[in-house]
């Protein structure tokens, strides 16, 4: 999806890794993002705080992939 492919590259950029992945991520988690234009730009953010609250609770396991 091109919407998210310069988000994608900042976040792998942040992480250090692959772009592809990242945009894969983000593709399976639009349903939980809401976008807005600001000045011709794309912006993203958690559709709803309670699920952005729920997500800091979670312990995250680390990818095979990640060191």
């Amino acid at each position: 999806m091109e919407a998210l492919a310069q988000p994608a590259a900042g976040f792998a950029r942040i992480i250090n890794t692959d772009e592809y992945e990242v945009e894969e991520v983000l593709e399976n988690w639009l349903e939980f993002l809401q976008q807005q234009q600001i000045a011709s730009k794309t912006h993203y953010s958690l559709y709803h705080s309670n699920f952005r609250d729920w997500l800091s609770r979670q312990q995250i396991k680390p990818s095979k992939k990640f060191p």
